[in-house]
């Protein structure tokens, strides 16, 4: 998704991986795709054969071993562990800012994807989401904003033009873009001049991954977005994620292949 956007318009991007401590989990198993080359590589070889090196052969999910590799084009990535404490988590973003200062696209991934209520800022698993005021004050600087989004025990439609909604609210974009995955979502925020250019690439995406891998959509405002709430339930349960830094690699793979 990053290769077809950054490499097509030579747009400047950061990555900012949220990465948290390891905590025993086991993540990313959706590696089939690896061993089915005449189905998937063809989509972006390139990729395909550096993931058949790196993950399938040498078992390296590590950041920086994709931070070395020149797969996404003019990128600059945000280092460290995020964590639980607030003071620490508010000199993380500081830093994040600086760093992705004249950035056209920052990426956010966080484990679980946005705050939800039954999370405040500072308590326990915090690090595994991204507030609003942190994707704002990236849109508010010039980027376009791109958001991990792990999916939640909700009916999956309404949840993505619910969570659309919410963003465009919030950030008042241009442009909302989702895209769907057997598993997860990823929430594109688009400014002015730069959302030609990402509806240009919906159709690219359709071509290469609809309808089983990747559904893109543009999302229009919804005039009573703001009676909407990203967390209608506080107790629902999140099917939770964590990802240590060996593991972040999953965010650029097709998932559920």
């Amino acid at each position: 998704m990053l290769r077809l956007r950054t490499l097509a318009d030579r747009l400047r991007l950061g990555v900012c991986w949220m990465l948290t401590e390891p905590d025993g989990r086991t993540d990313g198993k959706f590696l089939n795709y690896l061993h089915q080359p005449e189905k998937y590589r063809h989509r972006d070889p390139d990729l395909f054969d550096w993931l058949k090196q790196a993950v399938g052969m040498e078992q390296d999910r590590r950041t920086a071993r994709i931070e070395a590799a020149a797969l996404l084009g003019s990128v600059l990535f945000m280092p460290g562990i995020l964590a639980d404490h607030k003071d620490k988590r508010r000199v993380y973003f500081s830093d994040c800012g600086v760093r992705f200062t004249g950035c056209d696209l920052v990426f956010f991934d966080p484990d679980n994807g946005l705050e939800i209520r039954s999370t405040q800022r500072g308590h326990k698993d915090s690090c595994k989401f991204l507030y609003w005021d942190e994707v704002c004050g990236t849109f508010d600087v010039g980027s376009s904003v791109l958001i991990y989004q792990h999916f939640i025990r909700e009916e999956r439609s309404g949840y993505i033009a619910r969570m659309a909604a919410e963003l465009q609210r919030r950030t008042q974009a241009a442009t909302v873009l989702s895209f769907k995955t057997p598993h997860v979502l990823f929430l594109l925020a688009a400014q002015e001049r730069h959302a030609s250019g990402f509806r240009n690439q919906v159709p690219v995406f359709q071509s290469l991954w609809a309808p089983k891998q990747i559904i893109a959509a543009e999302h229009a405002p919804i005039p009573d977005a703001r009676l909407l709430s990203t967390d209608p339930d506080p107790k629902q349960p999140w099917l939770t994620k964590a990802k240590s830094p060996r593991r972040a690699i999953a965010r650029i793979i097709p998932r559920g292949t």
